[in-house]
């Protein structure tokens, strides 16, 4: 068993095909195959299953995941602490992101930009994903740090959970519709609309769910996408009444946002697993987020402040 039969088994493990891992390690596909058939020999088991398009942990692989995580986790640690008699921070920092996330809440973008240039010598990668399942990604040890939504199901046993920005969810409707003259109404005015809402899975969906069923109101959900941006562009197509994050208001004369009392303002935040489990890379990429989101105070921004204090 060497480091890059387990750096290939984590690769597998995360992308879900050996294609996919070969380019991550920069490997052939068949060199990363061999090193993951090495592994299963040592370990006398069968680690993925294989199927045509994908490979998935046996039983045998998802009980090995974990620890194979806290030795690369260790060597990690090793490795940054010599690092930090020269100052220098190595390593690598799996982010997660939610599909739905905006450059004008969260200039993600700018976030991995600036972390690479002040530590080039940590590598990146992002994957998307829903809310729930960039939550579980993290407990699987699959991701170190998520950019999601939060409400009560983020916060899980064994995750840190830091808030980021928060803004108010709004009703978007054509500026001809007779309740775009509201300031604020509640969920009961849009029974009588087709509804256009973010996916199962996304964090905003979870609490109009929640406040659907504590306040005893049936709405039709008429169409559903991961993108705040589309399901604005739907109404202004004439198709319905969308629920999304003030920041996904665009400047138009033919829509107009108004403010639903029911639904508590959207807040965003990153998630990471807790206590030692984390690399020193991960904890530094974690304060850099915290550092370009929030306010000057560490309170969470609102989202129409500049995430650059500006």
């Amino acid at each position: 068993m060497d480091l890059q039969q387990l750096h290939c088994f984590i690769a597998v493990a995360e992308e879900g095909t050996f294609t996919g891992a070969a380019k991550r390690m920069h490997l052939a596909q068949s060199g990363v195959s061999a090193h993951v058939k090495a592994l299963e020999r040592d370990v006398g088991q069968q680690l993925f299953e294989r199927r045509p398009r994908s490979v998935a942990l046996t039983a045998a692989g998802a009980a090995l995941l974990p620890h194979v995580r806290t030795v690369m986790d260790a060597l990690a640690q090793g490795r940054a602490s010599v690092s930090g008699l020269t100052g220098l921070l190595h390593g690598r920092v799996a982010i997660g992101t939610i599909t739905s996330i905006s450059p004008r809440s969260i200039d993600l973008p700018e976030v991995l930009s600036s972390f690479h240039g002040r530590h080039p010598g940590v590598d990146l990668s992002l994957v998307e994903d829903t809310a729930a399942m960039l939550a579980r990604r993290i407990s699987d040890g699959l991701l170190e740090v998520a950019f999601t939504s939060v409400t009560e199901e983020t916060v899980i046993p064994g995750m840190q959970v830091r808030e980021l920005v928060r803004e108010p969810v709004i009703a978007v409707f054509l500026a001809s519709d007779s309740l775009a003259a509201c300031r604020e109404l509640p969920l009961s005015a849009l029974t009588e609309r087709p509804l256009i809402a973010l996916s199962e899975g996304s964090g905003l969906r979870w609490e109009l769910n929640r406040a659907l069923r504590q306040a005893e109101v049936g709405v039709r959900i008429a169409f559903e996408a991961s993108d705040p941006d589309v399901l604005v562009a739907l109404v202004e197509k004439g198709l319905g009444v969308a629920l999304v994050p003030e920041s996904a208001l665009t400047h138009s004369d033919r829509i107009v946002g108004v403010k639903v009392t029911d639904l508590p303002p959207g807040r965003l935040g990153i998630i990471w697993r807790d206590g030692a489990a984390i690399s020193p890379a991960a904890r530094a990429f974690v304060e850099h987020a915290t550092e370009m989101t929030t306010s000057p105070r560490g309170k969470p921004r609102n989202a129409g402040e500049s995430a650059r204090g500006d």
